[in-house]
């Protein structure tokens, strides 16, 4: 099965959006500990001690940030491995400086009283998925991996709504979800949850959190990447060894109201060994991107082949 990518047509969604003249970063999701880096580095005065003009925001359709860097809106943002992959099979304009999460965060989440233990046990079930291209890959591999297709489940779409979606009864699992946010903010509600991890279930070992830059940015700002990584570094490496201060900084800045501080201060605990677990934080591992590669060529999820080369970028991430 291809996976079609409609990333071209959303460029118009950021057109008309107001922009400092700073760059700016396009957060993959809500704030969450996953971006405890980002605003402890914002709070400490990492991106002013490199002159960094840096706007953070969380656009409205979490489908559209390769779109938006790519068409240059933005000039970096977060994003996942296979959607990165996608986007380059059909030739958008972006590159991979920095790796965030060594590996998948991404999981298929059921309610324990389903009793749900397996791939299989899924079939005939309402699936929710977040709308991102690379969710329904992964969940196609899952299945397969004992016996199903993607046409035994019903898939449906719910937006950032997974967690209400699943114990709403909506649907009976979901994909896309955090084993490090979600199945926390359901368990604080009262919610056990079942965890499939997708490495276990045939899906390689991809980058979970990977920071990208509009291409023409990069060839023509070199140095502004060089301090964007820097301070972003700084950050994380902050966050791994102040982990209650980082949240704090998220709080700080992005609201109380939009900030769940009993979930954010379990879910660091949890990334913790994620984030760090490399030779340094933010290396790239080029085997580790062939073989994403490999398994999305394999299934069919590319438009075109290309070199995975031409758009890792690694002359500071892995000094």
């Amino acid at each position: 099965m291809k996976i079609n990518i409609i990333l071209l047509a959303i460029f118009f969604i950021f057109f008309g959006c107001e922009k400092n003249n700073g760059i700016s970063l396009a957060l993959d999701w809500y704030p969450n500990s996953n971006h405890a880096g980002i605003y402890a580095a914002l709070e400490e005065g990492y991106f002013d001690e490199e002159n960094l003009n840096l706007e953070v925001y969380t656009p409205s359709d979490p489908t559209a940030i390769i779109s938006s860097v790519a068409s240059g809106r933005d000039e970096f943002g977060l994003s996942y491995a296979p959607d990165i992959l996608q986007a380059q099979s059909v030739g958008l304009e972006i590159v991979s400086v920095l790796s965030i999460a060594q590996h998948p965060l991404n999981s298929i989440m059921t309610l324990r009283e389903r009793k749900i233990n397996s791939p299989k046990d899924l079939e005939g079930l309402k699936i929710g998925y977040p709308g991102i291209p690379s969710n329904k890959a992964m969940l196609e591999t899952v299945l397969n991996s004992e016996g199903l297709t993607i046409d035994d489940v019903e898939i449906l779409d719910v937006g950032f709504e997974l967690v209400r979606a699943l114990i709403s009864g909506s649907v009976d699992a979901i994909i896309g979800a955090y084993w490090t946010h979600e199945s926390i903010v359901m368990d604080l509600q009262g919610f056990e949850v079942d965890v499939m991890r997708l490495e276990e279930w045939g899906v390689p070992d991809y980058y979970e959190l990977v920071l990208i830059v509009n291409k023409d940015f990069l060839v023509n700002n070199d140095s502004e990447v060089e301090k964007m990584i820097s301070a972003f570094s700084k950050g994380y490496e902050y966050a791994i060894n102040h982990p209650e201060d980082s949240i704090n900084s998220i709080i700080k800045i992005a609201g109380k109201e939009i900030v769940e501080e009993d979930v954010e201060q379990k879910g660091i605990k949890l990334l913790i060994p994620i984030w760090s677990d490399s030779i340094k934080f933010g290396y790239q591992d080029l085997q580790k991107w062939e073989e994403t590669y490999n398994w999305m060529k394999k299934n069919e999820f590319l438009e075109n082949d290309f070199n995975i080369n031409d758009f890792i970028y690694t002359k500071y991430s892995n000094q």
